[in-house]
């Protein structure tokens, strides 16, 4: 792949352009990516609102019917539903890795096996999360491990 970076004074917004002989999966990563940059969520502590972007945030879990999002360092609550923010992640490096968590993939320094078929992935944070056994092949698949 080679990348080439042309800058003008004129220009007023970036533009990117892509030059391939096909999109393959590598390039819909990248394209997602780029795309995500605008991308935020609401997140709630007390009674001030604040604007994430999706890059910053480690994962969303479900807690006692509500839902909060975690960067390093900061805990927000959601107003959405974790099936309404999986669908919205859907083509990221989002995917859920239980019933209550979908995490960042792009966030994970490492995941090992643990008891039951199940793995524990540790964030960037350091925070160890547990992926239930019924999401192990799909995690394993999206990490290519």
């Amino acid at each position: 792949m080679k990348i080439i970076i042309e800058t003008d004074k004129n220009i007023k917004e970036t533009e990117i352009h892509i030059k391939c002989s096909h999109v393959d999966d590598d390039l819909k990563e990248i394209i997602s990516s780029l795309s995500l940059e605008d991308l935020k969520f609401a997140g709630y502590i007390e009674d001030e609102t604040y604007f994430i972007p999706l890059n910053d945030i480690l994962y969303f879990e479900a807690v006692d019917s509500k839902i909060f999002f975690y960067t390093n360092g900061k805990t927000y609550e959601s107003a959405l539903k974790l099936y309404k923010i999986e669908e919205t992640t859907k083509s990221t490096s989002f995917a859920r890795i239980s019933k209550t968590t979908i995490a960042n993939l792009r966030k994970m320094t490492s995941i090992k096996k643990a008891e039951n078929s199940r793995l524990i992935a540790t964030m960037v944070s350091g925070e160890k999360l547990i992926v239930s056994r019924q999401y192990v092949s799909e995690i394993k698949r999206k990490l290519g491990v």
